[in-house]
């Protein structure tokens, strides 16, 4: 069973940015199937590094869309998105070095974050990419 599942609540209204959720999505969703079914290290570590890879394709994205319109929001959204990569980063070192496993806490944090910014922090932007004709 899937840790998130895509809801029309999720969606902001611009599709290109909808299809790049829904990929974090499963991401989180891949690695919550991985720890259920006592995947490798080897596994979890590929899935962990997909995670962070799209995570930051996912905001370059984002930012350089309000970096050319001039969202007025700019760095208060590109500081959210610095935190969670630093978070990322280092639950990957703490995982890489056997520090930590990939556990629910860490699904938690990841299935939270997500929601929480896509709900608030992303729904906030909906009126001005469609001002902008954004899709």
């Amino acid at each position: 069973m899937p840790l998130i599942v895509w809801t029309e609540s999720l969606s902001v209204g611009i599709d290109s940015i909808d299809e790049q959720h829904k990929v974090l999505i499963q991401i989180i969703n891949d690695l919550n199937n991985a720890k259920n079914n006592n995947e490798t290290d080897a596994i979890m570590q590929q899935i962990f590094t997909r995670l962070i890879e799209y995570t930051e394709q996912h905001f370059k994205y984002e930012e350089d869309i309000f970096d050319e319109y001039a969202y007025e929001d700019t760095e208060a959204h590109k500081k959210q998105h610095q935190a969670l990569i630093e978070t990322i980063y280092e639950l990957k070192q703490k995982f890489e070095s056997g520090e930590t496993r990939i556990g629910i806490e860490v699904l938690q944090f990841l299935n939270r974050w997500l929601t929480d910014h896509i709900l608030k922090t992303d729904h906030a932007y909906t009126d001005f990419m469609h001002s902008n004709q954004i899709k």
